[in-house]
């Protein structure tokens, strides 16, 4: 056996090699005695009984006790904890399996994951002696490869136990044919499964794969959970994964590889890819169906223009298309058996779906009740998925009140993310009745103060086109390419925005940015591409007027089809008073970058214009990444952020420093607007960037500061304009190379690229981060306020960078 302990640092990967008599000495003494021990642990039959329980198979849908029995346990579940999640897991990954004989794939993976990203880190609270000073929130992976080993499958998973137990993030890599008996080991101690081929190592390029795949399982192992009915903006919303005029395709190949000729033409219009593992001919093979599930995703990523972004480890992935992974049983419209062996075995695949990081699973709400309570205790502890209860009742037409009811049980007592119901309908029979009894049970649900969740409302066959047309969440769907349908009726997501688009349920609205002077905005071209790729048939206008008033009392302001605009310099404050509300943001902040129209469900009422920021995401989000989701600092020290100028953005950069748990410092020549910021947002005023007071009566320096608060600086964000041509204060720059954590440099202008200051940064070895960034941060906000649902981030990012790269970048 080979125990390699990974120590992070920049390009550095420490291989130790012990013998599997040692390894017991090495456990011991390693990281598992120097790093916390959390204290809940995990249920210790909890992944036990999906595999191994027989109790009686119930259908919810027909006994309300299996109802009570989910719901429930609601009360005695503990909270959503995210164990995983970036800002709370702070010890090592550990990565365990057998590499091939010749392969030497957990080791070459190791070395991946160090080479390209030991320097950033979503781990906090580590200490680990590092050759490197200037590395900071590295990262500690154990890798266990137990290739040739000598010890038995007992020895094997008491090892991994050791690890599993006690809280840490295990992944096994399942080398193909290689685990042998210690695979039920490997499983039954691990969060997550990679799947490697033999011909995964052949070339370049497929190797890339596999450790794509590996960051992808990572990064959404450190999302924050998502939480029932939340609106809140968040790397993982249901509300905009399910969001309106979304689409997953349906896949319904029996070898997922049949779909690879159809892949392109399918991602250019759909969000999401429907996983049908029940029709895959290797459905009853673990290796080959998880395997498939990485394949979908591999045929997907050159092609997945609308893709969101998942955060990882200080950067983004942007090409990683979502897949709603779904075993549907025979009773149904599915093709998996549903007697009680094959349901067993259902919630066995269904694990798959966890272990392989699935962005959606759809759990149907008619089967055993303590089975589907133990998988969603499981997501609600450490798995990132979101749960798409779903029903379908296949060759009668139900009454409304049951179809009601059904659209409750689908929202599985509180706990599913969103709920799918579809229906089926006689000859003469209503086909808005889906959409009713999903519009009737968001009502029920508002008033029992019950998650409000994105509700699916379809009717099977030919005779439900309709209900695709109304069903405006994330609806499944067919494409024009494919050679035959999934189900009986579905449309094409082109089909349906067409249909949507002529009945007015998907009017072409009118958006805009309004200021003065404003020809160099990128922001027309970036929403207009944005629209463009989510197939909308709204505009995006540039609107340079010299007073807000001209605007409020112009024709765009006052069209039926005005649904919002961008807010920039000279107008942010002056457009408050013509708005109805103010979100807290741009309460705190004031000022308004961002205008939402709110329609009225009637046609009666007027409409509602709220004033939102998206500035102080712009800076947020990019900083919070590259923080690893924690602003913490070296022991006894306090993280601070230098705020550099004094105007509108000064005040986002304010908010955000706030919203990441930093103290705050401000600097301006005009120290009477710093000081409004210091009323404002709390923090302290610097008259002078020196590292010591000249007057030692005072303490004014941001040296002096910094020393009185115990601070030290995580990150700089200058507001200034790029003309000022402002550098950091040589001393700090200095001091600052030496921290334990080294500062953030973030340059709000997104032109010109490279400002002195970033120079500055960028030759010292500090992260930096430019305006661009926070541009198209700041529009994805704006793009998803809009539309409710994910933007296409790769297509906003790219048009943003089109414009600011300069040639030689």
């Amino acid at each position: 056996m080979t125990v390699i302990y990974n120590s992070l640092a920049v390009a550095v990967l420490s291989l130790v090699f012990v013998t599997s008599s040692a390894f017991s000495l090495l456990h011991t003494n390693h990281n598992l005695s120097t790093h916390p021990i959390a204290k809940d642990k995990c249920p210790q039959n909890g992944v036990c009984e999906v595999f191994t329980s027989s109790t009686k198979l119930r259908s919810i849908a027909a006994d309300k006790d299996s109802e009570s029995a989910v719901s429930e346990n609601v009360s005695s579940l503990p909270q959503r904890s995210g164990k995983f999640q970036s800002d709370v897991y702070d010890k090592p990954v550990v990565v365990l399996g057998c590499s091939s004989g010749d392969g030497n794939e957990l080791s070459r993976l190791a070395e991946a994951f160090t080479k390209s990203h030991g320097a950033a880190s979503p781990l906090n609270g580590l200490e680990c002696d590092l050759p490197t000073a200037n590395a900071q929130g590295i990262t500690n992976a154990v890798l266990l490869d137990f290739k040739d080993t000598t010890m038995d499958a007992s020895a094997v998973a008491d090892v991994a136990r050791k690890y599993y137990d006690n809280d840490f993030l295990v992944i096994y890599v399942n080398v193909q044919n290689e685990s042998g008996k210690l695979e039920e080991s490997f499983i039954h101690n691990s969060d997550y499964e990679l799947c490697i081929k033999p011909e995964d190592k052949t070339d370049e390029e497929s190797w890339d794969n596999v450790e794509w795949q590996l960051e992808l399982l990572l990064a959404r192992a450190f999302l924050p959970l998502a939480v029932p009915g939340s609106d809140s903006p968040s790397y993982n919303s249901a509300t905009l994964t399910m969001g309106q005029n979304a689409f997953f395709l349906s896949l319904s190949f029996p070898e997922i590889t049949d779909a690879e000729p159809y892949i392109e033409a399918m991602c250019q219009d759909n969000d999401a890819m429907e996983f049908r593992s029940d029709l895959l001919a290797c459905r009853d093979d673990r290796f080959e169906t998880l395997y498939s599930l990485q394949k979908i995703r591999q045929m997907c990523r050159p092609h997945a223009t609308r893709a969101p972004m998942l955060p990882y480890l200080g950067s983004v992935i942007d090409d990683s298309l979502p897949v709603v992974y779904t075993v549907r049983t025979a009773h149904q419209a599915g093709t998996y058996p549903d007697d009680e062996e094959g349901i067993v075995k259902m919630f066995d695949l269904l694990q798959l779906g966890l272990r392989g990081a699935a962005e959606v699973l759809d759990v149907e709400s008619a089967w055993d009740a303590q089975m589907t309570d133990a998988i969603l205790a499981q997501v609600e502890q450490k798995y990132a998925t979101q749960i798409l209860g779903s029903h379908h009742v296949v060759g009668e037409q139900v009454s409304d009140e049951e179809a009601l009811a059904i659209n409750r049980r689908c929202a599985l007592g509180g706990r599913a993310h969103g709920a799918k119901v579809v229906l089926s309908m006689e000859e003469g029979g209503d086909d808005h009745q889906a959409y009713k009894a999903a519009q009737a049970s968001r009502d029920a649900a508002k008033e029992a103060g019950d998650p409000l969740i994105p509700h699916i409302s379809l009717i099977l066959g030919e005779k439900g086109q309709y209900s695709r047309v109304l069903n405006l969440p994330f609806t499944p769907v067919t494409h024009e390419s494919l050679p035959f349908v999934a189900a009986p009726g579905q449309m094409s997501a082109s089909e349906l925005m067409t249909t949507r688009l002529i009945m007015g349920l998907v009017p072409p609205m009118k958006y805009g940015i309004l200021g003065h002077n404003i020809s160099y905005s990128v922001s027309p071209a970036m929403q207009g591409a944005a629209f463009a790729a989510a197939r909308l048939p709204h505009s995006y206008s540039l609107i340079d007027m010299e007073s807000v008033e001209e605007f409020v009392n112009s024709d765009f302001w006052d069209d039926d089809v005005f649904g919002g605009c961008s807010v920039t310099i000279p107008h942010k404050q002056a457009i408050i008073p013509h708005l109805d509300s103010l979100t807290d943001a741009a309460q705190t902040i004031g000022a308004v970058n961002t205008v939402i129209v709110k329609k009225p469900d009637d046609d009666q009422s007027e409409r509602t214009l709220i004033g939102d920021n998206t500035d102080w995401k712009g800076i947020y989000n990019p900083l919070n990444r590259k923080l690893g989701g924690s602003a913490s600092s070296s022991e006894g020290k306090v993280g601070v952020a230098l705020i550099l100028g004094g105007g509108g953005t000064a005040r986002a950069a304010a908010y955000a420093a706030t919203q990441l748990g930093l103290e705050k410092i401000y600097y301006n020549r005009t120290p009477s607007k710093a000081q409004d910021l210091a009323d404002t947002f709390g923090g302290r005023v610097a008259i002078s960037l020196n590292e010591d007071d000249s007057d030692a009566e005072e303490t004014t320096s941001f040296g002096s500061l910094l020393k009185t608060m115990h601070g030290e600086t995580r990150v700089v964000i200058s507001t200034l304009p790029a003309a000022a041509e402002f550098e950091l204060p040589s001393w700090f720059v200095e001091n600052a190379k030496d921290s334990d954590k080294i500062p953030i440099i973030f340059d709000v202008n997104y032109k010109p690229y490279w400002t002195k200051l970033l120079h500055q940064g960028d030759d010292n070895g500090f992260p930096i981060v430019r305006g661009s960034e926070m541009l198209w941060e700041q529009g994805v906000g704006q793009f998803e306020l809009w539309t409710g649902r994910t933007a296409p981030y790769k297509v906003m990012k790219a048009v943003v960078l089109e414009n600011c790269l300069p040639e030689n970048e």
